[in-house]
C-alpha cells in the first residue's frame, strides 16, 4: 500500500473498528461539538468518548485532504489580515492566494507524519512505521 492511497480505520482498544465496510462512522460515533472540534484543529487531544469519531477522522476515506485542510484554515486568519493590510488589491488578493496555496501544499505534503502524529496523540498506532534514523545506521 502506498501512503497516498487511504488506510483502513485504526480499531479501538477493544479491535473493533470506528467505521462500518461502506466507510461510513459507526453506530456508536457521535461527533464533538463545535468547541472540540475547534480545540481538535488546534491540535488538542479529544476526551476517549470520542475515540471512534477521531478514528474515522484520521484513517477513513478522506482523510488525506480533512489533514491537508487544517494548515489553510490556520493561516486563514493572517489571510485575513493580508487581505486588510494598505496597497493595491491584486497584490493583496495574491499574497493572500500565496498564503494559503502553500498552506494546503504544506497541508498535503506533511498530511501522513501528522496524521500518525495525531494517531499516536489519541492512543491509537500509527499507520505508518516512523523513517529510520540516519544517525543510528552508521
Amino acid at each position: 500500500m502506498s501512503g497516498s492511497e487511504d488506510s483502513p480505520p485504526v480499531g479501538g482498544r477493544d479491535g473493533a473498528t470506528a467505521v462500518d465496510g461502506a466507510g461510513t462512522p459507526g453506530a456508536g460515533t457521535h461527533r464533538p461539538p463545535l468547541t472540540g472540534r475547534i480545540h481538535y484543529l488546534l491540535g488538542g487531544t479529544l476526551p476517549p468518548t470520542y475515540r471512534a469519531w477521531v478514528s474515522h477522522d484520521l484513517t477513513g476515506p478522506g482523510w488525506r485532504v480533512r489533514q491537508a485542510i487544517r494548515p489553510p484554515l490556520l493561516l486563514l486568519p493572517f489571510a485575513v489580515v493580508f487581505a486588510l493590510l494598505p496597497g493595491q488589491p491584486a497584490v493583496r488578493g495574491i499574497a493572500v492566494g500565496l498564503l494559503l496555496a502553500a498552506g494546503l501544499g504544506l497541508g498535503f505534503a506533511t498530511s501522513s507524519y501528522f496524521r500518525n502524529r495525531r494517531l499516536e496523540q489519541h492512543g491509537f498506532p500509527p499507520v505508518l512505521p516512523p523513517p529510520d534514523d540516519p544517525q543510528e545506521a552508521g
